[in-house]
């Protein structure tokens, strides 16, 4: 029997020992629940299931004061879609934005009328033969405040509501292979999970910075990297590797800032943003405006790198684990990237806020904007080549 990938206090049951999949979160995520930010029903047009449609005509659900139709039709491939109606300023029809920021389907029958996107936003979900791994999209603002949070970081079993009934969506990976460790050689699940939960140890660290933990996670992956099969269980080799390997505290070097920013603006598949037009001179303005303020928030960013790394979609997706380690250090120097632009446009001084906004407009691009997929293919040069 494997031994159970557990390591929350409280929690005995190996995760193979269950019929139904566990869920599991971060602490940081586990005491989630709808604020009524807004975020989501101000920013896209979101698609409406048949049946969404059919349970509000049925209820007559209408928010006061919207005439207007509730569903519009769009055409792919010859078959109607349809979308929920937005208001003239973006706004979704159903949203309530002068009655307590409500939405009018939630309000009335629950979230599980939802639609399905707005019923799982913001979760970030991964199911695959150890449980299901939910982990948020900082673009919600409630999610982005629960990163500054003073829980110790581990993993729990995950409860309602951050917890969704079934169905659910995201990557199933149930019947897939294990994630690569490297072109051509496959982790073990339990080698995979041992790289995860030493990831997340590192990121809970109080004695490294975050960045100090994710020059550390590197090394570790290349040390892992090197890994055969016949020698030692995978699990052995990884925590050997976290053990052996120093923390450095090598800063990020300006060229691979601005490789970073290339990947993502090589990424934006319609115009690329202005937020994330490469900064002349970053490296001197970070050290001048930037360095000493967001050391302030490394606790946040050690969280926010941790919520990336878990339920990370990029380990089935990429060629290996130093395509994981890419998709830290991208987002990484996203963060950084907004946070130095809106320093450099504020007229006040740095404040939490700042923090906020640039995990935000992150894990927008990082989530929401970018093909996870893409992404994978774009990194996949740095795996090596495929084995003769």
């Amino acid at each position: 029997m494997p031994e159970p990938f557990l390591f929350a206090a409280g929690v005995q049951a190996s995760l193979y020992d269950r019929v139904m999949p566990p869920w599991f979160c971060l602490t940081l995520h586990a005491r989630y629940q709808c604020r009524h930010a807004g975020a989501c029903c101000q920013n896209w047009t979101v698609p409406a299931e048949p049946v969404v449609i059919a349970f509000v005509e049925a209820r007559q659900i209408r928010r006061a004061g919207v005439s207007g139709p509730l569903f519009v039709a769009t055409s792919t491939n010859a078959h109607d879609t349809w979308s929920v109606a937005r208001e003239a300023g973006g706004n979704c029809v159903f949203f309530d934005q002068g009655g307590g920021r409500l939405c009018e389907i939630h309000r009335t029958a629950g979230a599980d009328a939802l639609p399905s996107a707005c019923r799982h936003f913001p979760r970030k979900i991964l199911r695959d033969a150890r449980g299901t791994f939910v982990s948020l999209s900082h673009f919600c603002p409630t999610a982005a405040l629960m990163l500054l949070g003073a829980d110790p970081l581990l993993l729990v079993e995950a409860q309602p509501p951050l917890r969704l009934n079934e169905p659910i969506e995201g990557l199933d990976a149930l019947n897939a292979l294990p994630p690569l460790l490297r072109p051509g050689l496959l982790c073990d699940l339990e080698g995979y999970a041992a790289w995860e939960r030493a990831g997340l140890e590192t990121f809970a660290r109080t004695d490294l910075t975050y960045r100090q933990a994710l020059n550390l996670i590197a090394a570790a992956t290349e040390a892992i990297r090197e890994w055969r099969p016949g020698t030692c269980s995978m699990v052995d080799h990884v925590e050997r590797a976290f053990l052996q390997c120093p923390a450095g505290s090598t800063p990020e070097s300006p060229e691979a800032h601005t490789r970073t920013i290339e990947t993502v603006i090589a990424l934006c598949a319609e115009r690329v943003p202005d937020d994330i037009l490469p900064i002349d001179g970053f490296d001197a303005l970070w050290a001048r405006h930037a360095a000493g303020p967001f050391e302030r928030f490394d606790r946040g960013m050690k969280n926010y790198l941790a919520a990336r790394l878990f339920a990370n979609w990029i380990a089935y997706q990429g060629r290996g684990l130093r395509s994981n380690v890419e998709w830290l250090q991208t987002a990484a120097a996203l963060v950084r990237h907004q946070f130095l632009r809106r320093l450099l446009a504020a007229a006040g001084p740095p404040g939490p806020d700042d923090f906020i906004e640039a995990v935000r407009q992150t894990d927008l691009l990082l989530l929401h904007v970018f093909d996870s997929h893409a992404f994978a293919r774009h990194v996949a040069p740095i795996e090596g080549p495929d084995p003769e």
